[in-house]
């Protein structure tokens, strides 16, 4: 019968891989209109959804029916589908998201110029760029840009591995957990330095879990695991501010275990050092005055968590996400109750769940603090979903049989989401082949005239930074009128900043404005996608 489930594993596992292939292919030939299409436009990709669920059951039965270990190939297939493969739509143009061009630059700089220029970020939190410049020159590739394609690609079996490093009992529960992890991401894995940062923060989570499970009736940690752990947090320092939920952790473990008080210490020292050194140096980069700065005085991003929209589609698009943020919040409190219930019944005795029980109680007050400060509380939901969310469904899962299908049923419908979660902005976010070749149009007319852009504002300044161009590119609103463009040399308008997923407009609408601009100014360039004018 072994043998058998053997046989089985390995055809499902080559089914996995060829309707995977086929599913990239029908990827990379896929074209999708940037000014009407929806956030759904995935699911009209027959072969990808049909790859997609088809892994996904594959999962499920190599998981629960031939309980094989080699359950974790098409798992990191799974993961590939989810996070990766909806780039092959892009990847003839520029497969990074307009507003990780930034980062990207970060990263070019110490490629083309043999210096990190602090771009997007701040000189504290160019861990990435470090990383990826040295990575990009050490393997040649080139051109330089593919080396941030690279690492971005990298980071979700960055993400993966440490996850397969917990401490499972059989395949059900290696299933079960990365299913709800992948499930609950709202967004791909970009490139940038929170991202970056994360993977540090769920190595950190998984070790610790670990660790916590190796000591037992022992007192106090190795030097080598306590050397690991500074390692670790030393990279995520220079990575991203985040990097302050790592004391964070470690009090919420020192208040249960002491022998993690030394490191708690430590983490806490250093956080501390390095910033109160950027901040006596008078850098408006400090994290400490960030911190000054979110609480004095809080923007308002309008977080699409908090604020509805009008468009029909839009909002559908935008409860698929909060269903997403609502079912990982909810194994979360499923998983906390079942704790704190057994810990009530042990009358005090309190173990390693009640841990990351506070710790989930801590990132909640984290997450609702964003919101409430109309900060964009994807930051903080991120942190929960790689760090708490693994650990506590873990738990949870280990208590009973029906919670365990309880959980595979949410993982199912929460992976099923993904195509629209986590790509459903894509469509407008992504710079194609037709957006290079207008942002390299529009340089040619530059000089030393003011550039107003609507929609592409991000690629235009980055091909200017990327050719040492110095002019002046303001954002103007998509829904603006011609006597605010006045003040512009040139004006560039995309038509996809009037997507109608994103604005309650029509396609009347959109043309009322394109010729109220050409009555007023004369047109440069025009074609199915941008009009350029001049005044």
């Amino acid at each position: 019968m072994a043998v058998d489930r053997g046989v089985y594993g390995i055809v499902l596992v080559i089914t996995v891989f060829v309707a995977s292939l086929i599913s990239l292919i029908s990827l990379e030939t896929m074209v999708v209109n940037v000014v009407t299409q929806s956030p759904f436009f995935l699911y009209g990709n027959v072969h990808y959804d049909a790859s997609l669920i088809a892994t996904l059951l594959i999962v499920v039965f190599m998981a629960y029916v031939l309980r094989s270990r080699y359950v974790v190939i098409p798992l990191m297939v799974l993961w590939a589908l989810t996070l990766l493969a909806p780039y092959m739509i892009y990847i003839h143009s520029l497969p990074i998201y307009n507003d990780q061009l930034g980062f990207v630059g970060e990263a070019l700089s110490g490629i083309l110029y043999g210096y990190v220029e602090p771009l997007q970020g701040e000189p504290s939190s160019l861990g990435h760029a470090y990383f990826t410049s040295i990575l990009t020159v050490l393997m040649g590739v080139n051109p330089p840009i593919w080396g941030i394609v690279l690492v971005q690609s990298l980071l979700p079996i960055a993400y993966a591995l440490p996850l397969l490093a917990l401490p499972y009992r059989d395949t059900k529960e290696i299933a079960l957990i990365m299913l709800v992890v992948l499930g609950a991401m709202l967004n791909p894995i970009l490139y940038g330095r929170t991202p970056f940062a994360w993977s540090y923060l769920v190595l950190f989570t998984a070790f610790l879990y670990n660790r916590l499970n190796e000591l037992g009736n022992k007192r106090g940690l190795g030097i080598a695991a306590i050397m690991i752990l500074i390692i670790i947090y030393a990279a995520y320092v220079i990575s991203d501010p985040t990097s302050l939920m790592v004391p964070i952790i470690l009090v919420a473990l020192t208040i249960f275990r002491r022998e993690f008080l030394p490191l708690t210490l430590a983490t806490m020292v250093t956080w501390f050092a390095i910033n109160l050194i950027l901040y006596i140096s008078g850098s408006l980069s400090s994290v400490i005055m960030q911190l000054m700065a979110m609480i004095e005085s809080p923007t308002n991003p309008v977080p699409s968590l908090v604020l509805p929209a009008v468009n029909p589609v839009m909002r559908l698009y935008d409860y698929a996400r909060e269903f997403t943020v609502f079912i990982g919040f909810l194994i979360g409190l499923i998983a906390s109750s079942v704790v704190l219930i057994d810990v009530f019944r042990r009358r005090g005795r309190v173990n390693n769940g009640l841990t990351w029980v506070t710790l989930y109680l801590v990132l909640v007050v984290l997450q609702a603090a964003a919101l409430v400060m109309s900060r964009w509380g994807m930051v903080p939901y991120s942190m929960y979903v790689i760090s708490a969310l693994p650990i506590l469904t873990l738990l949870l899962v280990r208590r009973s049989k029906w919670l365990q299908v309880l959980v595979l049923a949410l993982a199912i419908v929460l992976v099923v989401l993904s195509p629209v979660v986590k790509w459903g902005f894509s469509v407008i976010a992504f710079p194609t082949t037709h957006d290079i070749h207008e942002a390299l149009f529009i340089m040619s007319y530059v000089g030393n005239n003011e550039v107003c852009a609507s929609g592409a504002h991000e690629l235009l300044w980055f091909y200017y930074w990327l050719y040492n161009i110095d002019s002046p590119i303001n954002y103007l609103n998509p829904t603006f009128t011609p006597s605010q463009a006045t003040n512009c040399d040139i004006t560039a308008v995309f038509y996809r900043a009037f997507n109608t997923y994103r604005l309650d407009i029509t396609t009347e609408h959109l043309n009322n404005e394109l010729n109220a601009m050409n009555n007023a100014f004369n047109v440069v360039y025009k074609d199915g996608l941008w009009t350029i004018w001049s005044r």
